[in-house]
């Protein structure tokens, strides 16, 4: 169980950079920090596969900007020498947690790292990497967010609010190593243009029967959103300004996903 947070606990905001996945920086942070949860509350901003000093600067910025914590895992030797260079520039706190094992084992062994981020599929193994990165791309682009890199999906799902886009997708990262990407279609809204002029990614279009939806809908949220969100007419006038948007991407595969588990809606997807 998580501690409580005390009623004028402020935030800090601790910023995790890896060249792999970052899941072990953060489970150490978690751990340590956890101590101080009294006087702040922290907040894990992971920055996971980071392989150039542009990207390092742009978290370094965004995290003097709030007066946050930097702590980062870095293999590659440049990143590593760019990372002490910022450290003397910059007003943050800055913790390498690699650093001090190299050292030591070094000084024990006589021995130096290589400092090669190209050796972290050996110890971690390719499909483990893979598998990771693709978990990674797909928490990120939850939601129609980090539009930009959306060419780079192996599959984007379309739908409506509550057509089961982010389990699925999540179903297909961790089962198939997928990158996947879920964008909604929002009634009245027009979608990101980038969908009608992408080429490469597989794309799947969720639908659902009008009942099933208002059902979900109504069981989901209760009173907590507006009648309209699950009244069956207004589901149906939903449904059908997104098959809409459907015909008009063209190329793309429609699943019905009434009383279908995520498990059949993923392997409907892969299969071709």
């Amino acid at each position: 169980m998580s501690p409580p947070l005390s009623k004028h606990s402020r935030s800090v905001y601790i910023h995790l950079i890896s060249d792999a996945t970052g899941t072990a920086a953060e489970r150490m942070a978690r751990a340590a920090l956890v101590q101080f949860y009294k006087q702040f509350h922290s907040i894990f901003i992971r920055h996971p596969f980071v392989k150039s000093a542009k990207h390092i600067n742009a978290i370094l910025d965004e995290a003097e900007a709030k007066n946050g914590v930097v702590i980062y895992t870095m293999n590659d030797r440049a990143l590593r020498q760019h990372l002490a260079r910022q450290e003397d520039k910059r007003d943050l706190v800055m913790l390498d947690m690699l650093g001090p094992l190299f050292e030591k084992i070094g000084k024990r062994f006589k021995s130096q790292p290589l400092l090669s981020s190209g050796l972290l599929p050996n110890a971690l193994g390719d499909k483990s990497l893979h598998l990771a990165e693709a978990i990674d791309f797909t928490l990120r682009h939850d939601d129609g967010r980090q539009l930009r890199t959306l060419g780079r999906a192996d599959v984007i799902l379309l739908g409506v609010s509550r057509t089961s886009k982010t389990p699925t997708s999540l179903y297909l990262s961790c089962h198939f190593g997928l990158k996947a990407a879920n964008v909604p279609i929002v009634m009245g809204l027009e979608p990101p243009a980038k969908l009608f002029s992408l080429k490469r990614p597989k794309m799947v279009g969720l639908t659902i029967s009008p009942g099933k939806l208002a059902s979900i809908r109504q069981g989901r949220f209760h009173r907590m959103m507006p009648a309209e969100y699950s009244n069956p007419s207004n589901i149906t006038t939903e449904l059908g300004y997104c098959e809409g948007v459907f015909e008009r991407i063209g190329r793309i595969k429609i699943i019905d996903v009434t009383d279908r588990p995520i498990e059949e809606v993923a392997n409907l997807i892969i299969e071709d």
